[in-house]
C-alpha cells in the first residue's frame, strides 16, 4: 500500500523550505493544496513515478502557497 503525504506533512515541508531559502510563509489557497495532495490518489496513474509527477505538477503550477511552490513541490516528491 502506498503512503501518501498529508496536508500537515506538506505544510512542514513548506515551512522548512521557507526557513532555509527565504520567502513568505502561508497558504494562498487551501483547496488547491488539498486537490494537489489527492490528485495522485485517483487511481489514474500507472505507477509511483507518475503519481509523484502529478503531485509535483499540481503543487508547482496551482500555487497553493504564497511563496515557495516549486521548492515545496520538489522537496515533497
Amino acid at each position: 500500500m502506498t503512503d501518501y503525504l498529508t496536508v500537515i506533512e506538506v505544510l512542514a515541508i513548506h515551512a522548512d523550505q521557507i526557513e532555509r531559502y527565504g520567502g513568505v510563509h502561508g497558504v494562498r489557497d487551501p483547496g488547491q493544496l488539498e486537490a494537489a495532495l489527492y490528485r495522485p490518489r485517483t487511481g489514474y496513474y500507472a505507477d509511483l513515478i507518475d503519481e509523484a509527477a502529478a503531485l509535483w505538477e499540481s503543487l508547482a503550477q496551482n500555487h497553493p502557497f504564497i511563496d515557495g511552490n516549486k521548492r515545496t513541490a520538489f522537496a515533497a516528491t
